[in-house]
């Protein structure tokens, strides 16, 4: 059997898309929502007894390798790619996963009402 948890963060930065029609080609700000679930076995000892992984360690893993490069950031400066919600979130899901974990979602909100997923 395998169970899934999921973890969120937020974090805030700035971003235009070049060549966009709208009104997104100009430089501007969001509040991020990223979403992560991880899947995999109900440890049965030890300190991690009873969980998939302990919340405070996806939560640290999701820091190292997402939030704390994006956030306050001018994300056109740090991503390589047009840092459109789909493209960060795929590489959320990318780095996520070289991070060892067994990620199975990355659900990035861009506003409360649009939001991208990635999924394994």
């Amino acid at each position: 059997m395998k169970t899934s948890i999921t973890k969120i963060c937020t974090f805030a930065a700035a971003h235009s898309l070049p060549g966009h029609q709208g009104k997104c080609r100009e430089l501007h700000g969001h509040t991020y929502t990223l979403e992560v679930t991880v899947k995999g076995g109900v440890h049965s000892k030890g300190p991690a007894a009873g969980m998939v992984l302990d919340f405070a360690d996806l939560e640290r893993l999701m820091r190292r390798a997402v939030v704390d490069r994006l956030d306050h950031s001018h994300l056109n400066e740090v991503l390589d790619v047009v840092p459109t919600v789909e493209a960060i979130a795929g590489w959320a899901f990318a780095r996520l996963t070289a991070q060892g974990l067994q990620v199975v979602r990355v659900r990035l909100w861009e506003s409360p009402t649009s939001y991208a997923e990635v999924t394994a």
